[in-house]
């Protein structure tokens, strides 16, 4: 019986170590981008109904550059610099490689930087 006590007293000290390490990268997410996660995945998360006149596109082409710059917490106005450092702070929270469990919100990152970026390099 005291093992069961145990193992219940570790998972919970296991989600309270998740819980704390979501409220970190929740606090620097939106220090980064001045939106919570999940209201930033929210507006992103809509994708077009249909596709243009002429059939595929590629995902940078549907992407305005005002929401690739709006994706990264940043301005239309903002240096390349900025853009390379925030892409790659948001990268470092979404990265399955860190640890996040969201492919979709690094794809829209990797969208974003490439839209951006585009014919800039």
């Amino acid at each position: 019986m005291a093992k069961r006590g145990g193992k219940s007293k570790g998972l919970d000290d296991l989600s309270e170590v998740l819980n704390s390490y979501v409220n970190v990268v929740n606090a620097a997410f939106e220090r980064f981008t001045g939106k919570s996660v999940a209201a930033w995945l929210e507006e992103f998360r809509q994708r077009p109904q249909e596709l243009p006149p002429g059939g595929e596109v590629s995902s940078s082409d549907t992407m305005s550059l005002v929401n690739a710059y709006s994706i990264l917490g940043l301005t239309p106005n903002a240096s390349l610099a900025q853009v390379k450092t925030h892409y790659r702070n948001l990268a470092n929270v979404f990265h399955s490689d860190k640890g996040a469990m969201n492919d979709e919100a690094m794809k829209l990152l990797n969208r974003a930087y490439e839209r951006i970026t585009k014919g800039v390099r």
